[in-house]
């Protein structure tokens, strides 16, 4: 028995260690049922063993259904795709941390903090300098105005508060000046990445179970009436994007992580579970609309909780949803779904904003095929290589300095002159 323990320890160290350095990291855990393991792959790499496919398949809807929105297709509530990316990216963070958290070591903050960097960034990056090549070579003024500003927003991951504060109203705005507008759930996403450790930390050190799980209950619960206390029918952005009112999904995966498998969460594994969730969900994805009072008030919170019961389904091996999330075709577009969150809108604004191609089904078609080559190029030449080179963090994050570096100057020092007409500064938009 301790012997079993001892190598069980080590596993979970060495994948552990294998985040940093790119290799697969996976968290195992068998229900108290009989019943099979399940695991969870963290660094979303998109092969190899130890992964839950249909958490891949999840996350493959949740970007189709943002490009379907932001294409123009009828599916009036595909943005809610980013709520379903809150969820997960709040299960799966909870479930790396927790799984360190079990070793003798304990959470190590630097090396969570490195990995997300590692990867994160580089992807990011390559679109922000591609971005920038785009505006330096054929962009006009406003856009080239409205992108500088929002890259550099982007390279610090505060892109939400920036399009807050420079109010350039997120429902209404003009895509041919916000390149770069879809990277506000990416700041979320990091600024959350950067204090959940630490407050995860206390939560287990100071309390037990039943009493740390009801403050993230709690936590969810405050962001969301946040949210519907705070939104205004004249102006939403500051409660669609800010980091405060959307953190209610990123808690609700959170939660889903703390819960799974233990007693409180059996009733998950139900068919009826999984089936509500889905049909929650996708009449959500058809109704919502985000520039409403009702959206904050019901149907924001109504598509956080189903997101965060369907995670908990699929974790827990619900068979039919399980078989179905784990096709593979939506396993390959659940593993470069970054890729295609980070292109799609930039190629969307350039098709959009370019005499190129004028058929709207024509633009359409283009979009989807060259974000797909655009990601699966990411995916391949600059996520996965990334990710596996183990024992080489310092080179790659003295690269990424440097990109970094090379990005900001191009956003600062290259402005755009303002036509001779211009006679009063732009407002910058998301």
């Amino acid at each position: 028995m301790t012997m079993a323990l001892t190598r069980r320890e080590a596993r979970t160290r060495e994948a552990w260690a294998g985040e940093g350095g790119g290799i697969r990291t996976s968290i195992r855990h068998r229900s108290r049922r009989r019943g099979p393991n399940i695991n969870v792959d963290v660094n979303g790499s998109g092969s190899g063993r130890g992964r839950i496919a249909a958490i891949d398949g999840l996350r493959a809807l949740a970007v189709l259904g943002v490009m379907a929105f932001h294409f123009g297709l009828p599916l009036g509530g595909g943005f809610l795709g980013v709520d379903l990316f809150f969820v997960i990216s709040g299960f799966v963070i909870t479930r790396m941390l927790l799984a360190q958290w079990a070793n003798p070591g304990g959470v190590r903050l630097g090396q969570f903090w490195v990995s997300r960097v590692k990867r994160l960034l580089p992807a990011l990056v390559t679109v922000l300098l591609a971005v920038q090549l785009w505006m330096h070579v054929g962009a006009g003024y406003p856009m080239q105005k409205a992108a500088n500003g929002q890259t550099l927003a982007a390279l610090v991951y505060g892109s939400n508060w920036f399009e807050i504060f420079n109010d350039g109203g997120y429902w209404q705005v003009d895509s041919s000046l916000a390149p770069l507008t879809h990277l506000w759930s990416l700041a979320v996403e990091e600024q959350f990445y950067l204090i959940w450790p630490l407050v995860l930390i206390v939560l287990m050190r100071r309390m037990p179970t039943r009493l740390r799980v009801a403050i993230v209950a709690v936590g969810a619960t405050l962001a969301y009436l946040l949210a519907a206390v705070l939104a205004d029918p004249a102006n939403t952005d500051r409660v669609y994007q800010g980091t405060d009112t959307r953190s209610g999904a990123l808690l609700l995966g959170a939660l889903a992580a703390l819960v799974v498998g233990s007693h409180l969460s059996t009733w998950v594994t139900r068919w009826w579970a999984g089936a509500a969730s889905v049909v929650v969900l996708a009449v959500l994805w058809v109704v919502a609309d985000g520039g409403t009072l009702e959206f904050y008030a019901w149907q924001l919170p109504s598509a956080g909780l189903a997101a965060a019961v369907l995670v908990s389904h699929l974790a827990r091996g619900g068979a039919l949803l399980t078989r179905a999330l784990g096709w593979r075709l939506l396993g390959v577009v659940g593993a470069i779904s970054y890729g295609l969150y980070l292109w799609h809108w930039p190629v969307w604004v350039f098709l959009t904003s370019t005499p190129f191609i004028a058929a709207p089904v024509a633009q359409i078609v283009v979009a989807f095929t060259a974000s797909f080559v655009l990601a699966a190029g990411s995916f391949v030449l600059i996520e996965r290589p990334i990710r596996r080179m183990s024992g080489r963090t310092g080179w790659i994050l003295g690269a990424l300095v440097v990109a970094v570096v090379i990005t900001a100057l191009s956003a600062m020092l290259f402005q755009p002159d303002a036509p001779a007409e211009q006679t009063t500064g732009i407002i910058v938009t998301n």
